[in-house]
């Protein structure tokens, strides 16, 4: 193996957070090896309700088999597995003290292994700060069942009552005989145990925790201080090509007609025109960004029917109809109440994500199988578009997420990763697409401009009566107010990035707590807007 081998081969051994199942409890379990393996079961309707979303394009429902799961090894160590992705909040450290935690282990002791496809549970993807308060309590599950069925196989090594025995830095010893012992290694060599308990163990007490809620050396951060951490854009593949793609010059523009062969002259220099995509690819990224402007392309753009000035009158125009979230009294009684009224209208823009790593994915394609180094925020999502994409089975594509630098809602899209996928097919070789800066902010998914119109009132002792919020393509999320205001409405005209076609000039998506920006800064502006009436 050579060292760019060794490059891939770190990254599926460490990988981070995608959208196949594996194919069956053995197929499972083979890439397991010896060990004890905890499934943990949630129903769809369960973490839907805790994860407050749906599967990403509505096209499946979450596995019944596994929410969470782990695997203790031959040599004692723990590795734990999830489809959530590490992008600078921690997680990569957090999730495995709440594994030690439960298991009574040293933190050292637990490996993780996340957002890789081939190895790790089905998950709807990284996002909302969900991770360590929703992932996390099933993920303790998972090792708190673990240790209990440790101490029932311990029980019967031993030949004591379980409830004689206790477990500490992975070891499990007979309370009156402390010398009559037996590792969590000893209990799993060469073993494949499926485990279900009837009666599911509780959670530790926090009062009791002694790994959670501790200060640790965050686990990448001496890669990332030193320059040693690897994203995707960082990975090289022998024989790899880097690949510029031509681009339109307005959204929705349409390619007319394309002059590829000035950059055909170029030596070393392949080109690729699959339907709507044409790139250049070298082994060299400057010799590809050079042919990229040997390209003479000719596009039919469409004419503009908004800009800056009339964006939001047009939104307006467009609006779906109106749900009321939230309501309570009489806003007529409210109004007649009111000795001073409010009236006041509240827009937001388009927003890029502007994460500082953009858009990366290395694809390689051997036989069958494709493997995509991507960075996204859902690679099972992912993996779904890539293989729709190339025309494989979900199963036959393998999405490794390494390190992803900021996602903020971002990097649910994952174009990037079905153009270089497209082109490791086209080419039969290793294909890397990096989006430049430019790249990132035309074809990044905004957040939605949005508006709100507020209409309230103050008696003369200058409480409120009554409150009248009307918002428009942020959605409801954060929009219901918290104040004591006895004749109220709330309601939401569109849900963000979901409006439909003809609605925005161009791709918009989750950005940072979708909604509640827009609906946070609009809500409490007018609350100092009244205020300031009264001073």
């Amino acid at each position: 193996m050579n060292s760019d081998d060794s490059s891939a081969m770190d990254f599926a051994n460490r990988s981070t957070d995608s959208e196949a199942r594996l194919h069956s409890r053995r197929e499972f379990l083979k890439h397991l090896g010896g060990s004890i393996v905890i499934f943990m079961v949630l129903r769809d309707s369960e973490l839907f309700a805790q994860e407050g979303a749906r599967p990403q394009g509505g096209q499946r429902s979450l596995p019944t088999d596994f929410n969470a799961f782990l695997k203790i090894g031959e040599d004692g160590r723990v590795t734990c597995f999830t489809g959530k992705i590490e992008m600078g909040q921690g997680v990569v450290t957090s999730l495995p003290q709440m594994i030690a935690e439960e298991l009574d282990m040293p933190v050292d002791s637990v490996d993780i292994v996340m957002g890789d496809t081939d190895l790790c549970p089905w998950d709807m993807g990284t996002f909302g700060s969900l991770t360590t308060r929703v992932f996390g309590p099933p993920f303790r599950a998972a090792a708190a069942e673990a240790k209990t069925v440790l101490l029932l196989l311990a029980a019967e090594t031993l030949k004591v009552p379980a409830s004689q025995l206790s477990a500490k830095d992975g070891v499990i010893a007979d309370q009156q005989n402390p010398e009559h012992r037996v590792t969590y290694a000893q209990l799993t060599k060469g073993q494949k145990i499926e485990r279900h308990l009837d009666v599911k163990p509780s959670l530790k007490d926090p009062a009791s925790f002694k790994v959670m809620g501790k200060p640790i050396l965050r686990r990448d951060a001496r890669e990332k201080v030193t320059g040693r951490a690897q994203y995707s854009g960082d990975i090289r593949l022998p024989g790899m090509l880097y690949a510029k793609i031509v681009r339109p010059p307005a959204h929705g523009a349409k390619l007319q007609n394309v002059d590829l062969a000035p950059a055909k002259q170029i030596a070393g220099v392949q080109v690729v025109q699959d339907g709507d995509l044409v790139a250049v690819l070298h082994e060299r990224p400057d010799v590809a960004e050079d042919a990229l402007l040997k390209i003479k392309a000719s596009f039919d753009v469409p004419e503009a029917t908004v800009d800056d000035q009339t964006i939001f009158d047009h939104l307006l125009r467009v609006a779906p109809a109106a749900s009321v979230s939230a309501h309570g009294g009489d806003l007529e009684e409210g109004r007649r109440l009111a000795s001073r009224k409010f009236d006041m209208t509240y827009l937001d823009c388009y927003v890029a994500h502007a994460a500082m790593e953009t858009h990366t994915a290395l694809a390689k394609i051997e036989g069958d199988k494709a493997t995509v180094w991507a960075s996204t925020q859902n690679p099972f999502g992912a993996q779904g578009e890539i293989a729709r994409a190339i025309g494989f089975p979900p199963k036959n594509v393998r999405v490794i997420t390494p390190f992803v630098g900021g996602g903020f809602g971002g990097k649910t899209m994952n174009l990037q990763a079905v153009e270089a996928a497209r082109l490791a097919k086209a080419t039969g070789r290793p294909v890397q697409v990096m989006w430049s800066r430019e790249e990132e902010f035309f074809y990044d998914a905004f957040q939605p401009a949005a508006i709100v119109k507020i209409n309230s009132g103050v008696d003369d002792t200058g409480k409120m009566t009554f409150w009248d919020y009307e918002v428009f393509y942020a959605g409801e999320r954060g929009a219901q107010h918290f104040y004591a205001i006895p004749h109220h409405r709330t309601t939401a005209r569109g849900r963000g990035w979901t409006a439909g076609p003809g609605t925005h000039p161009f791709l918009t998506g989750a950005w940072r707590a979708p909604g509640n920006n827009t609906n946070t800064f609009a809500r409490e502006s007018h609350i100092d807007q009244i205020g300031r009436a009264h001073v």
